[in-house]
C-alpha cells in the first residue's frame, strides 16, 4: 500500500489549558463564582498531507482550536460543567476530525477534593439522517464524571501500628461511561449537587470503617454509590499513600455496575 493511500489518525492535542468561567455554585455553595478550570482536548485527524508539505494550511491549527475555545469560555457563565462541555461539544462543529476528547477538570470544584471535579467526553464523527439529505456531526461516544484526589482518614491496614492510628487514604471516583443508561441521565447533569452530597456521603462511610484491606474498603464505597446516587456504574481507585516508606503510593482500582448490588 502506497503512502498516498494510506489512512492514519494522528492527534493533535491542547492539553492543560487554564481559563476562568462560572459553572454553578462554587464550593462553598455560593452562586455566580467565577472558577479556575483547566481545559484539554485531543483531536484526531490525519496530518501526512500537513508533514510532507509542510503548510499549516493542510492542517487544523491548535492556534485556531484555543482561539475558539477561549473565546466561547472564558468568563462567561454556564450552569454546570455538563453545559460547558456541551458548549465546546458545538463549537467543534466546524473543526475536521474523527474524535475528540475533551477533558474539563474544575480543581477547586468541592472542598475536601484536592485534585478537583470534571467530565471527559468523547465524540466521534457519525452520519446523521437530516431530512433529504446527510450530515457528518460529532456524535457522542462515551462520557464519564471524575473526582480527583478526595482525601479522607480511616483506620485501614494489618499491622499493629494501623489498627490504632487513622490515615489518610486518597481516593478517584470515576462514574459511568459508555454504560449510561437514559433514567441516570437528567439527575447525573443537574450540576454538582449531587456530586457534594456523593462526597460528604463517601467520607461519613470510609471515617466510620475499620479495615484491614483496600479492597475491601473499595467495595464500600462503590456499594455505597450505587445503592444511593444515580450511578450506573462506578470506578474505585484509592491509594494509602503512607503505606510504604519508599513508595509514593500503594493502592487498588475496581470498576462495578449495578448488578454488583444484586450479586451481594
Amino acid at each position: 500500500m502506497s503512502l498516498s493511500s494510506t489512512r492514519y489518525l494522528d492527534t493533535i492535542s491542547l492539553r492543560g489549558l487554564s481559563i476562568s468561567a462560572t459553572i454553578g455554585p462554587d464550593a462553598w455553595n455560593r452562586p455566580g463564582k467565577s472558577q479556575p478550570l483547566v481545559l484539554s482536548l485531543y483531536l484526531t485527524i490525519d496530518t501526512t498531507f500537513a508533514a510532507s508539505s509542510d503548510n499549516v494550511a493542510h492542517t487544523f491549527s491548535y492556534g485556531q482550536m484555543y482561539k475558539d475555545v477561549d473565546a466561547k469560555i472564558r468568563g462567561k457563565d454556564f450552569e454546570s460543567i455538563d453545559h460547558l462541555t456541551s458548549e465546546i461539544s458545538s463549537l467543534a462543529g466546524n473543526w475536521p476530525g474523527e474524535t475528540l476528547k475533551i477533558v474539563a477538570l474544575a480543581p477547586k470544584a468541592l472542598l475536601r477534593v484536592e485534585g478537583g471535579f470534571g467530565k471527559e467526553v468523547v465524540l466521534r464523527r457519525g452520519e446523521v439522517n437530516m431530512e433529504e439529505f446527510e450530515q457528518l456531526l460529532w456524535q457522542v461516544e462515551s462520557h464519564e464524571w471524575f473526582l480527583v484526589g478526595l482525601k479522607v482518614a480511616c483506620i485501614i491496614g494489618v499491622n499493629e501500628h494501623e489498627r490504632i492510628e487513622r490515615q489518610t487514604v486518597s481516593i478517584d471516583l470515576k462514574a459511568l461511561g459508555e454504560g449510561e443508561k437514559e433514567e441516570y441521565s437528567e439527575q447525573l447533569r443537574e450540576g454538582k449537587e449531587m456530586w457534594r452530597r456523593l462526597v460528604r456521603r463517601v467520607c461519613e462511610v470510609i471515617e466510620a470503617s475499620s479495615f484491614q484491606t483496600l479492597e475491601a474498603l473499595a467495595a464500600l464505597i462503590a456499594t455505597t454509590c450505587l445503592d444511593e446516587f444515580p450511578i450506573p456504574q462506578i470506578t474505585v481507585a484509592i491509594e494509602k499513600p503512607d503505606a510504604l516508606t519508599f513508595v509514593e503510593g500503594a493502592g487498588v482500582e475496581i470498576t462495578r455496575g449495578r448488578r454488583f448490588l444484586q450479586s451481594r
